[in-house]
């Protein structure tokens, strides 16, 4: 009987010791995915704000009026009246 109960404590204790490194684990591999989340979070931020300037850099090439200057000033092209036909009936 003795022995008995003994054996039952010795697996007690070794059932606690192996749920103990269990949890130990568990929290290890939550504060890891907490880090990396928060480095995802600021990578995402980082784009989001390259992205705004891409886009702003692309209004700024695309405006009108600067391929206008670039028009006269490289490609040395002009405006040109419009010329007025008169059609007859």
């Amino acid at each position: 009987m003795q022995l008995n109960n003994l054996f039952i404590l010795f697996l007690q204790i070794l059932l606690i010791l192996f749920l103990s490194f269990e949890q130990i684990k568990v929290r290890w591999e939550i504060s890891l995915l907490y880090g990396n989340k928060d480095k995802i979070n600021n990578e995402y931020q980082k784009l989001k704000e390259e992205e705004y300037k891409l886009k702003t850099e692309a209004y700024f090439l695309n405006s009108p009026a600067r391929v206008e200057k670039y028009a006269k000033e490289e490609l040395k092209m002009q405006k040109t009246k419009p010329v007025i036909i008169n059609i007859k009936e």
